[in-house]
């Protein structure tokens, strides 16, 4: 590694809340295979086995959260947060919030095919890191990392998979006669790791409501659960 990856390695490192010991193994968890292959020098080096790993222990990590969390819980209810939680979507997003996608190593061909845009990649990479946080510090590291990145979602509980808003509201909307609603992002604020966003719902062209969120979606559907309320069919709506 040259001095530039160690020092945006070691960026990285402060984003995560871990020192590694052993920083080529973050550098491994960043590396596609197309690049091991192009390198003589390391062949086979490459995040694929972080990746199978990186799966398996954030899938525990976020059930343990859960079940620390509520342990009489549904278990149904459980397992469909679970799903939500690491989903590709939400990693995809989280592994833009940790800026992965500008330091995943890619081989020539990858890169110049649009590697660097692939959200699979991005989920690739994002679970490669769980696994190298795991091997590095132990389960530990891994469970005060994804903890914090969940700390929001975890609080919310059911109410990530209670109801889409957004879908409500466009049906109610449209049975009216109504064009669908629009929605903007006005606010976006707090540290990268962190974000929030603040969007503002529109209903023929006229601002109705305001909602946040760690991600857009989330905001989204606090705006229409928001737009809900104030239209008048916040009875009819999901609690």
């Amino acid at each position: 590694m040259n001095e530039e990856r160690v020092s945006r390695l070691h960026a990285l490192e402060q984003r995560l809340g871990h020192r590694f010991a052993d920083l080529a193994l973050l550098d491994r968890a960043l590396t596609h295979a197309s690049r091991a292959n192009e390198d003589a020098r390391a062949p086979g080096r490459h995040n694929e086995p972080l990746e199978f790993l990186g799966d398996s222990v954030l899938g525990f990590v976020v059930a343990d959260l859960l079940h620390r969390r509520d342990p009489d819980g549904d278990e149904g209810m459980k397992t469909k947060i679970r799903a939500q939680l690491v989903s590709a979507p939400s990693l995809a997003r989280l592994a833009v919030d940790l800026g992965l996608p500008d330091l995943i190593l890619l081989g020539r061909g990858e890169e110049r095919s649009g590697g660097r845009k692939k959200e699979a990649l991005w989920v690739n990479a994002y679970e490669a890191v769980i696994a190298a946080l795991y091997l590095d510090g132990g389960l530990t590291a891994a469970q005060r990392f994804v903890g914090q990145t969940f700390r929001q979602e975890l609080e919310a509980g059911p109410g990530l998979v209670e109801w889409d808003y957004k879908s409500v509201l466009q049906e109610r909307l449209q049975a009216r006669g109504d064009a669908v609603p629009e929605y903007a992002v006005v606010a976006e604020d707090g540290p990268s790791h962190r974000r929030r966003f603040r969007v503002r719902c529109f209903v023929r062209g006229e601002a109705v409501s305001t909602g946040e969120g760690p991600s857009k979606k989330a905001a989204q559907q606090a705006a229409a659960r928001q737009a809900l309320e104030k239209l008048g069919w916040a009875r009819r709506s999901p609690p």
